[in-house]
């Protein structure tokens, strides 16, 4: 169980980071470090439930049905399954308003979402996937 929070941990610090460096990004949604701290400790806890997600359905399709210990194409389903997931909620926010983009934001043509948080979900997952694979956490 250490094993696992540790896991999660590494993960959120990822996201949080992550959250950090992109947000110049984004049009203003916070006033002061207090607010900028607040409003990305919350987007890392939504970015971990989605790593989450992603990796528990790996496991759930490759080690439960399919019986497939191939390793590349797990971490090109993570990335896939991220892509997809990090499309979708984008899409979602942005049409409901819950933030937007400045111009600095590098766009995904055709998709009209963002790079950055796209690729967020395609490679944090899988560093998560790295993780497992180490042996210290098995």
């Amino acid at each position: 169980m250490k094993k696992i929070f540790f896991a999660i941990a590494i993960i959120f610090g990822l996201n949080f980071v992550w959250e950090i460096a992109q947000s110049f990004l984004y049009a203003p949604h916070y006033q002061g470090l207090g607010q900028l701290v607040r409003v990305h400790l919350w987007a890392s806890v939504g970015d971990v439930v989605m790593v989450i997600i992603i990796l528990l359905s790996n496991e759930i399709i490759f080690r439960r049905f399919l019986k497939d210990k191939n390793k590349k194409t797990q971490v090109f389903f993570i990335i896939f399954l991220g892509f997809l997931l990090a499309t979708v909620v984008e899409k979602y926010a942005l049409a409901n308003g819950l933030w937007a983009y400045n111009h600095q934001m590098p766009i995904i043509s055709g998709l009209n979402v963002g790079l950055t948080p796209v690729l967020q979900m395609m490679l944090i997952p899988a560093m998560g996937q790295f993780l497992r694979w180490n042996e210290k956490l098995h």
